[in-house]
């Protein structure tokens, strides 16, 4: 995935604009982000979105929730990741892993991401959750996986669970 991610980069670095984007055939975004997942969906959806920032937006992204979430591929969390680290507006994007870890730390007993980001907002002040985001990404990453946390490994989840001997899974 890193490597996807890494020649898409490079492949599209050139791109500047979205009119720039818009000369970009489907075939040929769809070839570069198959390896990412979702390629027919998503190649579209870039397309079509290049056509709607240029010919809607003056090819300049929206910096507002609902603008941003009327475009194509483009929900509440990526509005809310746009919102935040594009725009600097207090938002905190919730995803799966992010949820996952919310429950699995006891700061949500939400069912979905929308649930979990409410608590979150409730949970830490309005300044810190730009940047909390990131830092929850970032640690869940090096230090309490997707697979399980022993509590070994993961500070939290040592504090949280002092006595755990086995991995804690998260209920989806």
């Amino acid at each position: 995935m890193k490597e996807s991610i890494k020649s898409l980069h490079t492949y599209l670095s050139w791109l500047k604009r979205p009119e720039e984007m818009q000369g970009v055939k489907r075939e040929d975004i769809y070839k570069i982000i198959r390896p990412c997942g979702l390629a027919p969906k998503k190649s579209e959806a870039i397309s079509t979105l290049s056509k709607i920032l240029v010919e809607q937006y003056n090819s300049e992204v929206p910096s507002n929730f609902k603008d941003l979430e009327s475009l194509p591929g483009v929900g509440h969390k990526t509005a809310s990741v746009v919102m935040s680290q594009g725009f600097g507006y207090p938002a905190f994007p919730v995803d799966t892993h992010i949820h996952r870890l919310a429950q699995r730390w006891g700061l949500t007993k939400g069912k979905n991401v929308v649930q979990t980001e409410r608590d979150l907002k409730n949970v830490f002040p309005e300044n810190a959750w730009n940047k909390l985001h990131l830092q929850i990404i970032f640690y869940g990453r090096e230090f309490c996986t997707a697979r399980g946390c022993d509590g070994t490994v993961c500070t939290i989840c040592k504090t949280c669970y002092p006595k755990r001997k086995n991995p804690k899974k998260v209920n989806k």
